[in-house]
């Protein structure tokens, strides 16, 4: 029987308390984004007993996430609603509901995404027959798998591809499909022995033995095995399932007596769990074995005993779905009702608000009528020559006092104008002083091994052609920042550009590129050219190379430093240097920071970074760093 990594049954592992808490936190959920995110979790947690709720749960979910712009919450739920559609043997929507997640996911580029929604179509493909495009949509998967290292992802494909072929050679008794179903399964089994993956092992090493037919000793190997792992983890689920493998087994090798201990155990695990389902199946192996045996007494027994397991079944799905029914009717009632007094308090709001612009306009009326008729029991005259004198007096203040006010201005405007000027002038000097250090020094260290005689005329020859590389590269590193210095010089405009940001950063690596090989680090970058953004070219061309700059310097030889593009405006740089502790990384874009040594003794300024942070705000950027000691450091440019 294929295996599709489908939960066919988790009553014992996700209690009715769950789904229930869920429910209770949507109902006092503030945002439909939450409310979007737990009708996911719900969808999960029914997929693999009850698939019509699983299904409803999930639709809203994709609702929710569709009106809010949510793509990756949607296609995990168009995921989660085809698993259970497939689960329901509802083929046809199935299929359409996990092709519209994968087209979701190829937008996104979403590569784990992609994985599973292959896998899920040729699932879909399998349980409808159509094993060949089954087998095409598990080996694109498997490519996304390799890709992208996903181990777990990878032993799911591996398994499906076994059983795939294992399903034809029970059809055309090929031995190659036979041996290509081992070898899919052993690998799978590899993988699942690495990821510590029990549960998954479990189901592998049924299958295993199922193929085993010509040595019965290694089937049933495989399966004690299974049990074992089953039982040191308390899987009760697993117990179960590898005790009726156990169970069948005997069965076929009419070892009566022990199948019947084999279905009695897992019996007797179901019973105590509340599991009739699991029950209803060892009354039906337990039903066989008296058969053997000729207990025909014990047989009608445990044939009862199945009948009114599936009753219970039957009668538990139905008293489930009519609970979650009423449910929903409550939760769309509450709803109905928070709307209509939403409604009641703006019409409440509304009508004092018409109330007091009522009274607003009768108040000013009255004032306006009171002012007139006072008006007109004073002398007009006396009135008008006091208010001329008071008028041109009033006039004489105010225009002195803009007088006052425009001179004190300019003076403000000009000493801030200064204060810039000076303040750029000195970051200017210090982006200089601090980009022409590294390659200076390592001129300069050259240049003190030719001079103490260190270096002999064959190996200085050898070194010439770096001398020259570096020579050129710090030409046109001071020629730019020359360049950039006097158009900016005395002002600190930003300038935005729209360039290759595959362009920037290959040209600083370029610059760079002799520290790289005198510490032999290796350097990769997963280039996407063609991506063009606004920004400030040269201030984050100088973001680029500072971080890059600290890489290297902090990296020890022979590390390594990765360059790419997580999504569009995003450039993350990691290293597998020394990293840093949380103390230091929370002091890293300050001027708190004192600087540290490099690997080979490369010493700093300290000011790099700090110059990074204001740049980067100069431009709307952001910079997030990650770092753990010994484990290296990632930094993360975000331009918006």
């Amino acid at each position: 029987m294929l295996s599709l990594f489908l939960v066919l049954w988790t009553s014992l592992q996700t209690p009715q308390s769950i789904s229930d808490s869920i429910r209770n936190a949507i109902n006092f959920a503030e945002s439909d984004s939450t409310k979007a995110a737990l009708y996911y979790d719900l969808a999960k947690h029914y997929y693999g007993f009850e698939q019509d709720t699983a299904i409803l749960y999930a639709q809203n979910a994709i609702d929710l996430a569709e009106s809010l712009g949510l793509q990756k919450l949607q296609a995990s739920s168009l995921n989660i609603m085809g698993v259970a559609l497939l689960i329901s043997s509802e083929y046809e929507r199935a299929l359409t509901s996990h092709l519209e997640a994968l087209k979701i996911r190829e937008t996104l580029r979403d590569s784990t995404g992609m994985l599973e929604s292959n896998l899920n179509i040729g699932n879909v493909y399998y349980r409808n027959g159509e094993m060949g495009k089954a087998a095409e949509m598990y080996e694109k998967a498997l490519v996304y798998g390799l890709a992208t290292k996903n181990l777990r992802g990878q032993s799911m494909i591996y398994n499906n591809l076994g059983n795939y072929h294992k399903d034809r050679w029970a059809q055309n008794q090929s031995k190659e499909d036979f041996d290509q179903a081992v070898e899919y399964l052993q690998e799978s089994l590899k993988i699942k022995e690495e990821l510590k993956d029990n549960n998954g092992l479990v189901k592998t090493l049924t299958q295993l033995s199922e193929l085993s037919i010509d040595d019965p000793q290694k089937a049933k190997d495989y399966l004690e095995r299974a049990l074992s792992i089953a039982e040191a983890n308390q899987d009760i689920e697993n117990k179960i399932s590898v005790l009726h493998e156990l169970a069948s087994y005997h069965l076929k090798s009419k070892n009566f007596e022990i199948a019947k201990e084999n279905a009695l155990k897992a019996y007797r695990i179901a019973k105590d769990a509340g599991s009739h389902f699991y029950v209803s199946t060892a009354a039906e192996y337990l039903t066989e074995a008296a058969l053997g045996q000729n207990d025909y007494k014990s047989a009608y027994e445990y044939l009862l005993i199945k009948n009114e397991a599936d009753r219970a079944v039957f009668n538990d799905n139905r008293q489930k779905i009519r609970e979650e029914l009423l449910i929903q009717y409550e939760s769309e009632k509450k709803e109905l009702e928070n709307q209509r007094l939403i409604q009641e308090q703006e019409y409440l709001d509304l009508t004092i608000q018409r109330r007091n612009e009522l009274l607003l306009g009768t108040a000013i009326l009255f004032l306006v009528l009171a002012v007139l008729y006072w008006l007109q029991r004073k002398n007009h005259k006396k009135l008008q020559v006091a208010h001329n004198l008071l008028a041109e007096a009033h006039q004489l203040s105010i225009n002195q006092t803009a007088r006052i006010q425009e001179q004190a201005d300019h003076l403000n405007a000009a000493n801030l104008e200064l204060s810039k000027a000076n303040k750029f002038r000195d970051k200017i000097f210090s982006v200089i002083s601090h980009d022409l250090r590294a390659p200076f020094s390592s001129l300069h260290s050259i240049i003190q091994l030719w001079d103490k005689k260190i270096l002999s005329e064959e190996e200085l020859f050898e070194v010439m052609p770096l001398i020259a590389k570096e020579t050129n590269s710090l030409s046109l590193m001071l020629n730019n920042l020359l360049i950039w210095s006097k158009s900016q010089l005395g002002s600190e405009e930003v300038r935005f550009s729209s360039f290759d940001i595959s362009d920037l950063v290959a040209e600083n690596t370029d610059l760079l590129l002799t520290q790289l090989t005198q510490k032999k680090q290796q350097l990769t970058i997963e280039a996407t050219p063609g991506t063009k953004i606004t920004s400030d070219r040269e201030r984050l061309s100088f973001i680029v190379r500072n971080i890059l700059m600290n890489a290297i310097k902090f990296t020890p030889p022979e590390g390594s430093i990765k360059i790419d593009y997580p999504s569009p405006g995003e450039i993350r740089i990691q290293d597998t240097g020394q990293g840093m502790s949380p103390e230091m990384l929370s002091k890293l874009f300050t001027d708190r920071v004192a600087s540290q040594k490099g690997t080979e003794g490369e010493a700093g300024t300290g000011i790099g970074l700090m110059l990074c942070r204001e740049f980067a705000e100069s431009i709307g950027a952001k910079i997030l760093a990650e770092s753990k000691i010994g484990q290296g450091t990632t930094f993360t440019i975000i331009l918006d």
